[in-house]
C-alpha cells in the first residue's frame, strides 16, 4: 500500500472517530432528558473493490480503513421513576411509543400552539403538563395526541375539558394514570375520563427517524405505525404499558461514556500521528528523489 492509501486510511479513521466523540458528546449532553436513547458507535472495516498490491509475506493487502455508523438504541428500555409532582406525566414500560403533534404556528402572546403539522412524531419522553388551551405538552413543545374513547386506538390532539363540572365544582387539574386514562380532578374530589393514551409500535423501531427533541419520524425501514391500546385485554399491536405520574429516564450511563470518550480520544490522537509520520516519510521519498 503507498503512503497515500495509509493516508487516506487514517483519514477514514478520523472521520469515524469524530463522529464517535459527537455521539458521546450528544449522549452525555441528554445524560438527564427524559426517554433520551443514547446512541452507540459502531465500526465496520472496509476493504477495497480490486487488489492493490501482494505481499510475498502477507499476501493480499486489501485493507481500506473503517467507516463508523450510529447504532441507534430506540427500543432500549430506561429506568423508571416516580413524578408524583406532575401528575400529568407518564413512562412506557415496554414497547411503544407516545404519539405526540408538532406545532406549526405558535400564538406569541400565549406560546401554544394554533395549528399542528398534518405528519404525527412520535417520543418516549412522557413529561407531559397541561398549557393554557387545555391541551398535554411536552418539555419538547410536542403535544400528546390521544383517543377520545376509552377503548379507542385512533389518536388526536386531546383538549382536556377545564370548564366547572356538573355540580358546579371548579377543575384542579389533570393526571395521565396507570394504563394511560387521562382523568380530570375537580375541587370536590370527583373525577371525568378525559381520554386514552394509545401506544404506537412499529416493525424495527431502531430504524425511525430521530428529530429534535426526542422524537421519531417513520421511515421505510421501520414500517408504519400500529396503534394499541394499554387498557385493551387484546389486540395490543405489541405494546407496553404506561405507568402515571412516573417518567423513564435516559438509558445513558455516564461512567460507560467517558470510558468511550478516553478511548475514542487515543485513537484520534493515534491516527493523527500516523497521517503525520506518512506525510514525513512521504517528503523524505521526494527530496531522496531530488
Amino acid at each position: 500500500m503507498t503512503m497515500s492509501g495509509v493516508m487516506g486510511m487514517a483519514v477514514q479513521a478520523l472521520n469515524a472517530q469524530s463522529m464517535a466523540i459527537s455521539n458521546i458528546a450528544d449522549n452525555v449532553a441528554n445524560a438527564g432528558t427524559a426517554g433520551y436513547k443514547a446512541v452507540e458507535t459502531q465500526f465496520r472495516d472496509l476493504v477495497q473493490g480490486m487488489q492493490s498490491a501482494v505481499s510475498p509475506v502477507l499476501g493480499s493487502t486489501r485493507q481500506a480503513g473503517v467507516i463508523g455508523y450510529a447504532d441507534f438504541n430506540n427500543r432500549k428500555q430506561g429506568q423508571i421513576a416516580s413524578d408524583l409532582d406532575t401528575p400529568a406525566s407518564a413512562a412506557i414500560d415496554g414497547n411503544g411509543f407516545f404519539a405526540v403533534a408538532k406545532p406549526a404556528s405558535i400564538d406569541p402572546a400565549t406560546g401554544t400552539a394554533t395549528s399542528f403539522e398534518n405528519e404525527t412524531y412520535y417520543t418516549r419522553q412522557g413529561d407531559f403538563h397541561l398549557d393554557s388551551s387545555g391541551r398535554l405538552v411536552n418539555s419538547a413543545g410536542f403535544y400528546l395526541m390521544a383517543s377520545a374513547s376509552p377503548t379507542g386506538t385512533s389518536p388526536s390532539v386531546l383538549t382536556i375539558d377545564t370548564r366547572d363540572n356538573a355540580a358546579g365544582s371548579g377543575f384542579t387539574g389533570v393526571s395521565i394514570d396507570d394504563g394511560g386514562v387521562i382523568t380530570a380532578h375537580y375541587a370536590d374530589k370527583t373525577t371525568t375520563q378525559q381520554g386514552q393514551v394509545v401506544l404506537a409500535n412499529f416493525r424495527e423501531p431502531d430504524e425511525l427517524d430521530r428529530t429534535d427533541g426526542t422524537a421519531y419520524r417513520v421511515t421505510a425501514e421501520s414500517g408504519d405505525a400500529v396503534y394499541g391500546n394499554p387498557m385493551a385485554g387484546t389486540n395490543r399491536a405489541g405494546i407496553g404499558t404506561i405507568k402515571g405520574s412516573a417518567l423513564e429516564s435516559s438509558t445513558v450511563d455516564t461512567a460507560s461514556q467517558m470510558t468511550r470518550l478516553i478511548v475514542a480520544q487515543q485513537a484520534y490522537s493515534m491516527n493523527s500521528q500516523v497521517i503525520q509520520m506518512a506525510n514525513e516519510m512521504m517528503t523524505t521519498a521526494v527530496n531522496l528523489k531530488g
